[in-house]
């Protein structure tokens, strides 16, 4: 395991000096911001070192990304690069895609220098209780040499895979939860419109066997994973349910757009043959666009 006398720490915005402060409780840290007032109060509170100029990382092994675009990471791991030891694993927590990833790595390897991603799952409020997650994605010797750094930061991680899989899995959970956002909000206005209370309409949606959980831990967990999609509701059952809810929302004037969208996915898949089985039957029109949606 790498000796880490220090932490270097890039970033001290919202998320940024929360995490700065938990790795500060159990390592010595160097940070930059361009906020002086925010270097001044890690200076202060965390008794943080200032880093002066790249060459302050010529002992620092371990190396914190916390900053607001891949671009601003990119910048700074160029600065940095020749100034680290060639044993330095650099950590990146900002949100971004494998991609960007991918291009920290390449900015390093001709220095011997290794990332990984730690994506985090947190709001400010999290991070600061200590219940933040962390998606990790690496090589597993590189993961372990700044182990103790990712448990100062959350003691709940998950490591998904290769590099940039933690990073996906950040993407990917961000996006089901944002389009999810959309879908509830056009569930609330069709219910509003036809005066079903919105509290017991949260308890049914939220109940284990129904609307949000049951696709993702019973369908997709089982069916879809599994590739079993004899028995259960027929796909054509579900695309008639649809399109009750696509004639519910028109008659009450309420406009639909990831429903709608949604309900092109059930057309598709009839049309495609599978209007008998089971409806998550729909994730073979995946396999037929030969992006499975699970790997065989």
């Amino acid at each position: 395991m790498t000796d880490i006398s220090k932490v270097a720490i890039y970033g001290l915005g919202n998320m940024g000096f929360p995490l700065a402060k938990r790795i500060a409780a159990r390592f010595p840290v160097q940070v930059f911001d361009l906020n002086e007032e925010m270097l001044a109060r890690a200076k202060s509170e965390l008794g943080a070192e200032t880093i002066a100029s790249p060459e302050a990382l010529s002992q620092t092994r371990i190396v914190v990304l916390c900053l607001p675009s891949p671009k601003a990471s990119l910048a700074v791991l160029r600065q940095i690069a020749p100034h680290l030891p060639k044993d330095a694993v650099v950590v990146e927590t900002s949100t971004v895609n494998p991609e960007d990833i991918f291009a920290c790595r390449d900015a390093l390897a001709p220095h011997g220098l290794r990332v990984i991603d730690a994506s985090l799952m947190a709001g400010v409020s999290q991070m600061e209780a200590g219940t933040a997650s962390l998606l990790i994605g690496g090589e597993s010797d590189a993961i372990s040499a700044c182990q103790p750094v990712l448990d100062a930061i959350a003691d709940k991680q998950t490591v998904f895979g290769p590099l940039g899989t933690g990073a996906a899995a950040k993407v990917i959970n961000n996006a089901v939860a944002h389009a999810v956002m959309v879908v509830v909000a056009e569930a609330g206005s069709m219910a509003t419109a036809t005066g079903v209370s919105i509290d017991k309409l949260i308890g049914l949606l939220s109940d284990p066997q129904m609307g949000l959980h049951r696709p993702l831990t019973y369908r997709f967990a089982k069916r879809v994973v599994e590739g079993d999609y004899a028995g259960g509701m027929p796909l054509d059952a579900a695309r008639k349910d649809s399109r009750l809810a696509l004639d519910l929302a028109q008659t009450e004037g309420v406009p639909l757009f990831a429903i709608q969208a949604a309900h092109s996915v059930y057309e598709m898949a009839s049309r495609a043959g599978y209007a008998r089985e089971d409806y998550a039957a729909i994730a073979k029109l995946w396999d037929d666009w030969h992006v499975p949606a699970v790997p065989k």
